[in-house]
């Protein structure tokens, strides 16, 4: 779906600020009744990004597997690509600990910077 062309409306807020997005804008996006939007505030704009929840994973090994076959193969595009992309990364075979670890180091590095420019 190509949503780079600019739709725009003027829309009310009502009294209990209750917002209708355009009809074109939800057919452009395939927004529908019942999906979940996250609302964020964004370099003085309001924007609502489409979000997916996705279930608990069942604890049974048979329906854990069931389960996962059927996320990925109704995953979207975009992160089937990046399940490839970090596993030719080898970066999907990490565990949690090595994951914190990394964010800790970036962390701290980002720490040290930023101190340094503030000194």
């Amino acid at each position: 779906m190509n949503c780079s062309t600019n739709t725009m409306a003027i829309v009310t807020v009502k009294n209990k600020y209750q917002v209708v997005i355009p009809q074109a804008i939800r057919e452009k996006l395939g927004i529908n009744t019942g999906d979940i939007l996250e609302a964020k505030v964004e370099r003085g704009r309001i924007t609502y990004t489409p979000k997916a929840i996705i279930d608990r994973i069942p604890k049974g090994k048979a329906s854990r597997e069931q389960f996962l076959k059927q996320m990925r193969t109704e995953a979207p595009a975009w992160l089937k690509e990046s399940w490839a992309s970090s596993k030719r990364r080898g970066t999907d075979k990490l565990t949690m600990a090595e994951i914190n670890a990394e964010v800790a180091a970036v962390r701290r590095k980002r720490t040290k910077k930023d101190s340094k420019l503030a000194g």
